[in-house]
């Protein structure tokens, strides 16, 4: 060592020149930069985490209110399923009664042919008979 370069005592004990005690500080420098980046890339870190349990929060409720709404819409799906179901019955039912009226109509109908061509007769004969009395009948 020469008699113009200072030395130090460092805490463990060990003397070092001012050379290597400025390359110490400057490692110590780099090293708080390093520290200083390093905390401010935790705390954005952390910044992003808190926004993403933001947002899941969110999303969770927003899930919830999706399924609420997707429980009220098979609700109201079953609901129309059921009405539905009722429509069928009472279509079924109507139809029937339908039928019903057609074959009560159609029997109306042929009676109504038969009281005719019955009445066409009976004119008929007592057209005959008259002719044959000499009275002629009406109807």
């Amino acid at each position: 060592m020469s008699s113009e370069e200072a030395v130090e005592i460092s805490p463990t004990g060990y003397a070092k020149t001012s050379d290597e005690q400025e390359a110490v500080e400057a490692k110590r420098k780099q090293l708080e930069v390093f520290r200083s980046e390093l905390l401010a890339k935790v705390d954005e870190h952390n910044q992003d985490l808190h926004d993403m349990e933001e947002e899941m929060s969110h999303l969770a409720v927003f899930k919830a209110e999706l399924l609420k709404k997707a429980e009220e819409h098979l609700d109201e799906h079953h609901k129309m399923e059921a009405e539905q179901a009722q429509l069928a019955v009472f279509k079924k039912e109507l139809m029937e009664k339908v039928d019903e009226h057609l074959t009560d109509l159609h029997k109306k109908e042929d009676k109504a042919a038969a009281i005719s061509a019955m009445k066409e007769e009976m004119s008929k004969k007592l057209d005959d008979h008259g002719r044959a009395v000499g009275l002629r009948a009406s109807f």
